[in-house]
């Protein structure tokens, strides 16, 4: 299933900061961890980790699970998969419209 041009803007805003990138890598490959766990791996404050957070929950790519006083967060793989896919379908849709020859638009030195 493609994702919509909405949900694909959210997924590209969230992943265009390289700190949210990073942590959600580090959910992708710690699994479920706490803000406070995700603040030590990173040289900012647990409430710019929580920012981020919640930047990339809004975008679908994280959820979030409360224990008492503590929040937890993993990634999506649902959310990851359907990004994949979606850019799966582009490239082969390009691949498929570039096969013929085409001429260049691209002008060299401008």
């Amino acid at each position: 299933m493609e994702m919509d041009t909405k949900q694909l803007t959210k997924v590209a805003r969230a992943l265009a900061d390289p700190t949210r990138l990073s942590i959600l890598l580090s959910l992708v490959k710690g699994g479920e961890l706490s803000c406070g766990e995700l603040a030590e791996q990173f040289p900012i404050a647990q409430s710019t980790v929580s920012h981020h957070l919640n930047i990339l929950i809004d975008a679908g790519l994280v959820s979030m699970r409360k224990q008492g006083q503590h929040h937890y967060f993993r990634a999506c793989p649902d959310a990851l998969n359907q990004l994949a896919q979606t850019l799966q379908q582009w490239a082969q849709s390009i691949s498929q419209t570039t096969d013929a020859p085409h001429k260049s638009t691209h002008k060299e030195g401008v």
